[in-house]
């Protein structure tokens, strides 16, 4: 007999089959184990998807999922307040709990934190469009908000989806609203999205001690904003393999290009450029966190603990820089070169 889990979950839950242009960034999907796994960015080596498990089935679980018990890896509760569990606590945790999961599945040169699930395992995916059109129809509030946002923004519901517990067919906590366009599209949502909170503090978002630059008050309800390739051939970085160059790499650019700053992974192209001192060409610098998208302004120096690594398409190498966590990289106040702040000093005496 179908509980109200299978009821739902049957109305939006999408055959893998139908995923035949590979997971977007945003997406959720379902292993047939009944646990729920997030896509973080384009890259999912073949025959895998590369995510991160968000919520398991647990008999002792706080999270409710129409109407069954579901524990969070990314979350904690301390003291009454939610907070992030570290990036390596959340792979010992999902190792303890799937011990068949390959032992160097989260072994990811360009997405250490991330883990390639076996494609196979998955029961099916939630289009984030279908989604959205589910929970507006069942939910006046985000019927009302998502219009709100849209009408705010400029754009067309055809281009909105929705992910977090809604894309499951929930009533989350905030709105996480999904952007379907082009670079060029997304950013001037981006822009327009700043101006409204700038000019009004008052729907500026501070969570965690953070202020967070894609995200808004709509008649107070918080929405998320993400952004997701209409056309996935914009994407960056997607259908490649990979090869590690060189690890603990220590790099300083400055930002030339930041049109996929909205995305994960975040791609910049940085210029004046040096590799562990020595002066290089510009490089590409691809960040697999998507806690620091839209972060990166042009003309921002930036010093980063990296990678170095070859993307392979077609046969054809491009040498690019990577980092796995935003915390890799700072804001430099030197505006060139390699700092030595001694030397500098002197200079100035």
């Amino acid at each position: 007999m179908k509980d109200r889990f299978d009821e739902v979950i049957g109305e939006i839950l999408r055959p893998m089959s139908e995923l035949t242009m590979g997971p977007v960034d945003t997406m959720y999907l379902m292993r047939k184990d009944g646990s729920f796994v997030y896509t973080d960015g384009y890259w999912h080596p073949e025959g895998t998807v590369v995510g991160k498990l968000i919520y398991y089935p647990d008999p002792d679980g706080l999270k409710d999922i129409h109407g069954r018990r579901y524990t969070s890896i990314v979350k904690k509760e301390k003291d009454g307040e939610e907070t992030y569990v570290s990036h390596i606590d959340q792979i010992k945790k999902l190792y303890r709990l799937f011990p068949d999961l390959p032992p160097d599945s989260h072994h990811l040169i360009l997405a250490e934190y991330q883990v390639a699930f076996p494609r196979d395992s998955f029961a099916g995916f939630f289009d984030d469009r279908a989604s959205l059109r589910y929970v507006m129809e069942h939910f006046p509030r985000i019927n009302e908000v998502v219009r709100l946002t849209s009408d705010l923004f400029e754009v067309p519901l055809e281009r909105l989806g929705i992910t977090g517990s809604s894309a499951m067919g929930k009533r989350g906590a905030d709105i996480d609203l999904v952007f379907f366009g082009s670079p060029e599209e997304n950013m001037k949502v981006v822009h327009k999205l700043w101006s409204v909170i700038y000019s009004q503090p008052e729907r500026q978002v501070v969570e965690y001690g953070k202020f967070w630059p894609l995200k808004i008050y709509v008649d107070r309800e918080e929405v998320c904003t993400f952004y997701v390739y209409k056309n996935l051939s914009d994407a960056p970085v997607r259908d490649c393999e990979v090869e590690l160059i060189k690890e603990n790499v220590e790099a300083y650019g400055t930002v030339a290009e930041n049109i996929n700053t909205l995305y994960t992974p975040v791609v910049l192209t940085l210029d004046n450029v040096y590799l562990d001192g020595e002066k290089s060409d510009n490089i590409d610098l691809v960040i697999y966190d998507g806690a620091v998208r839209a972060e990166f302004k042009k003309g921002m120096r930036l010093h980063i603990k990296g990678r170095l690594v070859n993307l392979v398409r077609d046969g054809e190498k491009t040498l690019t820089l990577s980092a796995i966590d935003g915390f890799d990289i700072t804001h430099e106040k030197f505006k060139a070169g390699v700092p030595h702040l001694k030397s500098q000093m002197e200079k100035k005496r």
